[in-house]
């Protein structure tokens, strides 16, 4: 029994220290040992305990080695994982990611920018199908299985560029580098893309902009300082200094020292507000040599506006400076030429105009005088040989003012309605002499009140209308005029001469406007002229923005037809023109005129037109006598020639309007055979009123005069009330024809002739009456205002006194829209017609002789 407890004892002891220990290696781990005691059973369970208790230990601090390997390693993948997330975000390149099979397994955000297409569209998609080209994909296919069977890529891991394709469909190029990764899930291959659109087409301007710098215009930059930092050959080759001897320093060295300060400053103040300069300089060569150039700079600058460079371009314009001064001087000489052209030409008109004066005047005193038939016969011939020659004269002095640029337009108000009346009536005589009927139509949309120079139109017109009936042997001459409105104020005008003449060959039709050409240039050519007339017209024509063009055929006439630019106007901005019958009741008897005037048959013809209009006239002889003659005689106004001896005409105006009496107001009208561009402007700055071309016309003359003295405005005003046909149409035969008109006109022309220009007038009023009985008819009030107007301007002129009262009664009102008394009027005019007509045949069978 003691045996036992002691042996159970022992045993209870040390299985009490095999739970202690056991729980102590639960709580603080292995490697605890428990002492050992014996060799029995017991011990032996104790020593492997212990052994399995160091084991444990040592397993325990080899798992603790690998746990903490393991989370080292864990950690050390997570942050590669971060910087590897970070790369592809930051990367500037698109990253994609495709497994052998070319579907897409990683996908960056640069990526997405790149091909437009979003991770979630493409990820797990066939890559070929979205960004390869279609005509590429075959050969991405056929590179990718090459690949996987040898191991070989012709384009892996280099960079190389192609074209890909953008969502939107367009194609732009790319950069590509392929890297292939071999993984235990198989191959995969990512590749580095980059867009480089932006720097093919910076490599493109810098390749342009490098063939520009070494262009033939010299260039050179400068850094923001001011310092050259770069020159090109074209700047070595004008400046001398080769690229190393200019570099760092200022462009100064190339200044020449002829500007101030005050140039450069302004130079540099527009380089830092505007941005430029550029302008004309001079600077110097390397070899001292002093050049202008004309030179361009421009500054350069950052987004934020900071300057970094600037860069200048210069040409050496020593050339065209030379050029310019060659140009200057031939300009120079050119306008002493023109200047001695003009000179020539002013002295040519004037020698040549001053005699024509004397000898048309003197025949056409001669004219009035009692002649034989004979007698009469030369003088006209005399005549119309002079006005021949002065339109050769004028047609050569026209031209060659065109051609020294001398001739200029005037701009004025004119009724246009007038003017093409009064050119008809004007060569309706010369018409009638070749049994032509010469007819106008005026357009119902034709403006009446227009601005430009009527002269010139009139010029226009006379020499077409008068070509015309020169080459027409019979039939008819018909001009008409329409209008084209261009807006409110602009109109062209449209003129057409057509006759029914000799017509002109297709030959001569691409040379007709031509200086100096005639269509018959024989020795025994049938019509005269100097070939001016026509290329005179075009140039006019020109000058009002218009053009002209004929139709002709030979043998079946021609119509030349021009159009003008023009500007309406009302009529109180337009000269007032007299009738013919008001120029003859011009209140002008008993005005005294002072003529200067040196030449002895100018004075005789000029004193005799005027005294034939009863005009008092006294005539000296130089500008001295012209003063003298003002302070002696209260006269009415002074007709001046121009060139005089002693003093001459512009002197003597201004010593009169120096004078303190009331003589320095007198009128002083230029009386002039200058008729040059500027002259009158001349004649105007010297005091001069006003101004009268030789030879003199006598109407014109007399309009002038009337003009100043205030005799016009009497005259206009005398018209400009309402007419009464009751208080002016007495019943007795003499008011049906006017003798001294008919007697005026024999005087004008022939009493051969007279007896055939009242039949020629009779004729054509009668188709006039039977338009105005039409007019009446239908109520058509423009067209009995205008037949009533031109059949009382016919009327007038061939002394048919009674008839003209009537229709311009009718006329005027139409004209003030008193339509109903117009129609009450007019039923009369057939009746006074018939009887007026009557007696004028039978004034005309009496003759004038």
């Amino acid at each position: 029994a003691i045996f036992s407890f002691i042996l159970g004892t022992y045993l209870t002891r040390q299985l009490q220290q095999l739970k202690v220990a056991s729980e102590n290696i639960t709580k603080s781990g292995p490697g605890l040992q428990i002492k050992v005691q014996g060799n029995d059973e017991i011990a032996r369970v104790t020593r492997a305990f212990n052994s399995m208790s160091s084991a444990l230990a040592k397993n325990y601090e080899l798992l603790y080695k690998s746990v903490d390997q393991e989370k080292e390693m864990a950690a050390i993948l997570k942050n590669n994982q971060a910087k590897n997330e970070a790369i592809l975000t930051a990367s500037l390149d698109a990253l994609i990611t495709i497994n052998d099979q070319g579907e897409v397994i990683d996908y960056n955000k640069i990526a997405a920018l790149t091909f437009g297409w979003q991770y979630d569209e493409i990820i797990g998609q066939n890559l070929a199908e979205f960004i390869i080209p279609a005509d590429k994909r075959d050969a991405h296919h056929q590179g990718m299985q090459r690949y996987l069977k040898t191991k070989h890529g012709p384009v892996l891991n280099q960079r190389i560029e192609l074209t890909a394709q953008h969502k939107l469909g367009h194609h732009f190029p790319i950069e590509l580098n392929i890297a292939p990764i071999e993984t235990e899930q198989g191959t995969m291959f990512t590749a580095f893309i980059r867009d480089i659109s932006t720097r093919l087409q910076a490599e493109n301007e810098l390749r342009l902009a490098a063939q520009t710098f070494e262009s033939s215009e010299a260039i050179f930059i400068c850094d923001n300082q001011g310092l050259i930092i770069r020159t090109n050959q074209a700047f070595s080759r004008i400046t001398g200094y080769d690229n190393a001897e200019v570099i760092g320093k200022n462009p100064r060295i190339l200044s020449s020292g002829q500007h101030p300060d005050g140039y450069y400053q302004a130079m540099w103040i527009s380089l830092l507000e505007h941005g430029k300069w550029s302008g004309e300089i001079y600077n110097r060569r390397k070899n001292g040599e002093i050049y202008p150039e004309y030179l361009n700079i421009s500054s350069v600058k950052t987004d934020a506006g900071d300057i970094t460079h600037y860069i200048a371009h210069f040409m050496d314009i020593s050339e065209q400076k030379e050029n310019e001064e060659n140009l200057r001087q031939a300009r120079h000489e050119a306008e002493v030429s023109n200047e001695s052209k003009s000179r020539f030409l002013a002295s040519m008109s004037h020698e040549i105009r001053t005699p024509m004066n004397a000898v048309l005047g003197i025949l056409e005193l001669l004219k009035d005088t009692k002649l034989t038939d004979r007698q009469l016969e030369l003088v006209k011939t005399g005549r119309d040989s002079g006005e021949l020659l002065l339109t050769v004269i004028n047609d050569i002095l026209d031209f060659t003012k065109m051609d020294i640029d001398k001739l200029k337009l005037e701009s004025t108000g004119f009724n246009l309605h007038l003017l093409l009346e009064d050119c008809n009536a004007l060569l309706k005589n010369m018409a009638h002499k070749k049994s032509l009927a010469l007819t106008l139509t005026l357009s119902n949309n034709l403006p009446k009140f227009v601005k430009g120079d009527p002269d010139r139109i009139r010029q226009i017109l006379i020499n077409l209308i008068n070509n015309a009936i020169k080459f027409t042997t019979h039939g008819q001459i018909n001009v008409s005029a329409n209008a084209e409105f261009n807006d409110q104020e602009n109109v062209v005008i449209r003129c057409r001469v057509q006759d029914s003449g000799i017509g002109i060959s297709e030959d001569y039709l691409d040379t007709l406007f031509d200086e100096f050409t005639m269509v018959d240039q024989t020795h025994s050519r049938k019509y005269e002229g100097t070939g001016l007339g026509l290329a005179i017209c075009k140039r006019l024509i020109e000058l009002m923005h218009g053009s002209i063009q004929v139709n002709s055929k030979l043998g079946e006439g021609s119509t030349f037809e021009f159009n003008i630019e023009l500007q309406t106007v009302q009529e109180s901005e337009c000269k007032n023109e007299l009738t013919a019958e008001q120029m003859q009741q011009l209140p002008l008897d008993n005005t005294r005129i002072l003529l200067a005037e040196d030449n002895p048959a100018n004075q005789m013809v000029i004193k005799s037109i005027l005294e034939f209009a009863n005009l008092k006239v006294d005539v000296v002889a130089n500008g001295y006598e012209a003063i003298a003659a003002v302070q002696s005689l209260p006269y009415d106004l002074v007709l001046m020639d121009i060139s005089m001896p002693e003093m001459d005409g512009m002197t003597a105006t201004q010593e009169i309007r120096k004078l303190t009496s009331s003589a320095q107001n007198i009128p002083i009208i230029a009386l002039t055979a200058h008729t040059l561009s500027g002259d009158k402007e001349r004649f105007i700055s010297a005091g001069m009123n006003d101004y009268l071309s030789k030879p003199i016309d006598r109407n014109a003359t007399l309009r002038c005069i009337a003009r100043w003295t205030g005799s016009l405005e009497t005259a206009q005003n005398n018209n400009s009330g309402k007419f009464s046909p009751d208080e002016n149409m007495p019943s007795d035969n003499s008011n049906y024809v006017d003798e001294k008109v008919l007697l005026q006109l024999v005087r004008d022309t022939s009493a051969e002739i007279v007896p055939e220009l009242l039949t020629l007038y009779i004729e054509d009023s009668q188709t006039r009456v039977e338009l105005i009985n039409k007019a009446i008819t239908e109520q058509d009030f423009k067209s009995l205002e205008f037949e009533t107007h031109t059949l009382g301007s016919s009327a007038i002129a061939h002394g048919n006194a009674k008839l003209h009262a009537l229709v311009r009664s009718v006329e005027h009102l139409c004209q003030q829209n008193n339509n109903q008394q117009a129609i009450e009027q007019a039923g009369a005019i057939s009746a006074i017609a018939e009887e007026s007509f009557l007696l004028l045949a039978q004034r005309a069978e009496q003759g004038f002789a």
